[in-house]
């Protein structure tokens, strides 16, 4: 019988049951029992968009299961490109040095000023602008940046809008330069639907249908090719249109009812 080290796993879900929120009922996934390793690229594939953010949602506390639990052995960060904690009516400095704060044994560069002034220089942006003085375009760039100003174990990605995309400019550059050393020795969890972008940076896949059952897990190659042999599975991560509803973070999914039993550990 061969004994599994759960000190090698970041996250370990134990009979865990999501609720996803359709338009017209709820549906309760069937229960998760599965182990993501530490420094795994983990793609969270499946047609149903908002199964893959509540996956995500759950992972940093911001969805709660119905019921089981999800032990996390690291520190995880909130999803990249949404706006957290951000306080609307603060700088953008004031709200870099808020997080600084909260996260001041996380802080990755060695000269976290230089680093944020070198991003706002590069976007346009002054560190003494407030954060709702600035286009939605501006918003989304200065949260993707944030969160890597800070080192987690576990790196949430919902989207590789502004993380990949191919682009020459200094600024795309950047922000996939800082990604990409983010992830180096981290482990990354996305629900992205872009194929070039989980290909590249991701190395292990969990396929879920349509009522949330786990059908597939393995090499995110091998993902790839069952999804392809299902008749009825149309292939769409091709498409690039990786657009996060933001909503899925933040509404009120009502797991929290009778029964419930949700634990995070944090055993750091």
């Amino acid at each position: 019988m061969q004994v599994l080290n759960r000190q090698s796993f970041a996250l370990d879900f134990q009979d865990v049951v999501l609720r996803c929120s359709k338009r017209d009922t709820n549906v309760n996934t069937t229960p998760w029992n599965l182990q993501i390793r530490r420094g795994d690229k983990v793609a969270v594939m499946s047609k149903d968009r908002n199964l893959r953010d509540e996956f995500l949602g759950s992972l940093c506390g911001l969805i709660q299961p119905v019921s089981g639990q999800i032990n996390s052995r690291c520190t995880i960060s909130w999803p990249v490109g949404l706006k957290g904690g951000l306080e609307g009516k603060l700088t953008l400095a004031q709200n870099v040095q808020f997080l600084e704060v909260v996260y001041e044994d996380r802080v990755a560069p060695a000269d976290p000023k230089k680093f944020f002034e070198s991003f706002c220089l590069l976007a346009g942006l002054s560190p003494d602008q407030k954060l709702k003085s600035l286009k939605s375009k501006e918003q989304k760039l200065f949260y993707n940046i944030v969160p890597f100003i800070f080192s987690f174990d576990v790196l949430l990605v919902p989207s590789a809008e502004y993380l990949f995309k191919g682009s020459d400019d200094n600024l795309s550059q950047f922000l996939n330069q800082i990604f990409e050393k983010r992830i180096e020795k981290a482990c990354m969890v996305t629900s992205s639907n872009n194929k070039k972008f989980l290909k590249q940076y991701c190395n292990v896949g969990l396929v879920f249908d349509a009522l949330g059952r786990l059908v597939f897990q393995g090499p995110i190659d091998e993902c790839f090719a069952y999804k392809k042999s299902l008749s009825s599975e149309t292939d769409d991560s091709d498409n690039d249109d990786d657009i996060v509803d933001e909503s899925v973070f933040s509404e009120k999914l009502s797991n929290e009812g009778p029964g419930a039993n949700f634990e995070l550990i944090d055993l750091i």
